[in-house]
């Protein structure tokens, strides 16, 4: 069904029970939490949250983002109503290394042997997807953009969790958020938590293209793309 679209936070239209299951509870609890070592704890909870279907807000190396499991149909809606984002809006997985991605991603040789010089890294990554995508994602597409995050939260998260992670930058009225509280204002109805690491500058990753056999810059960011040339 479709997702209202001119509404940013109020509640869609279709499964309102549902919407409102997702938004009980306090909301927006802010974890501080090791920017550089994360607390196995404090992982441990933020894993369970995402199993348990909850949405989190947590730290990437382009920026703060929002998140769910990647099976939580419910938690996909409430994330492109909350971003006012289209019902087929793609997101992007992520996982924690080059093994996890080939479950959802069809990698030929060569294209592995690039991906390992830049990954973990700044990249969104546009490759085939295998039958391990869930279809209640979009049943039609066929590809699909995943990033390994070189960020030693989003790392320790994704490790504990052991599947693709949905994940979308967390953007409000045009604007990237760059620290925890900021985030807890813009979406704290929605995230159950937020994984704050206090100040966190933002850039973009940068995507590409690899589903041929010619790579294909769709967007410069963050990350070189020199590798490229070889």
């Amino acid at each position: 069904m479709p997702l209202a679209q001119d509404r940013l936070y109020s509640l869609p239209p279709h499964s309102t029970d549902e919407h409102r299951g997702i938004m009980a509870g306090p909301k927006g609890r802010r974890v501080h939490i090791n920017p550089e070592f994360p607390e196995p704890r404090k992982v441990t909870q933020a894993c369970q949250a995402l199993k348990d279907g909850e949405l989190i807000g947590w730290p990437t190396d382009t920026g703060y983002a929002l998140a769910c499991g990647l099976y939580n149909r419910r938690g996909m809606d409430t994330l492109r109503w909350t971003r006012g984002l289209e019902k087929n809006h793609p997101f992007t997985f992520a996982v924690a290394d080059l093994s996890s991605m080939t479950r959802y991603a069809v990698i030929e040789q060569g294209t592995f042997r690039r991906l390992k010089r830049i990954l973990p890294g700044p990249y969104t990554v546009i490759l085939r997807s295998t039958p391990q995508v869930p279809r209640v994602l979009h049943r039609k597409r066929r590809h699909v953009g995943i990033r390994v995050i070189d960020h030693p939260v989003s790392q320790a998260l994704m490790t504990a969790y052991g599947e693709a992670i949905i994940t979308t930058s967390a953007i409000h009225e045009g604007q990237h958020l760059e620290y925890g509280e900021a985030l807890k204002d813009a979406f704290g109805h929605v995230l159950d938590q937020i994984l704050d690491v206090d100040y966190l500058p933002r850039a973009e990753s940068t995507v590409v293209d690899m589903s041929s056999a010619i790579p294909d810059v769709l967007r410069e960011g963050a990350g070189e793309v020199t590798w490229l040339e070889n």
